[in-house]
């Protein structure tokens, strides 16, 4: 599995990873933003249990848009330095993999912010939503 995310980035609080948006097996998908949901625990490099506070299901990271989720997926935004906005496809201990579409691949050192805002990060890192 490699290096698994620090489990101090993780779980409900400040400081902590928001999911960008999330689709539960017997539901519909959920705008983050509207009902918060974050990691409870990580079960492989793209697998985690996620939780809203009232449901609690393992999803898989995936790389798509808001609004083409499948059950049983979720998705993380992270704005870069340039202030495009990518998908996290996998989660590290001090880094993330992100796909800006489907030929660009980059690993960068990630922060955690309250709210997505372009220009907020520094050089060769992004900025993770957080709660």
């Amino acid at each position: 599995m490699g290096r698994p995310i620090n489990k101090r980035k993780i779980g409900q609080g400040d400081g902590k990873i928001l999911c960008s948006a999330y689709y539960f097996t017997g539901a519909s998908e959920v705008n983050g933003g509207t009902t918060p949901a974050w990691i409870v625990s990580q079960r492989s490099t793209n697998k985690f249990n996620v939780t809203d506070g009232t449901t609690t299901e393992v999803l898989q990271l995936v790389n798509k848009t808001a609004g083409g989720l499948a059950a049983g997926e979720f998705i993380i935004n992270a704005i870069l330095d340039d202030s495009s906005v990518v998908q996290v496809t996998k989660l590290r201990n001090r880094t993330i993999q992100y796909e800006g579409g489907t030929a660009n691949v980059a690993n960068v050192k990630f922060n955690i912010g309250k709210g997505l805002q372009a220009g907020s990060t520094s050089d060769a890192t992004a900025e993770v939503e957080g709660q």
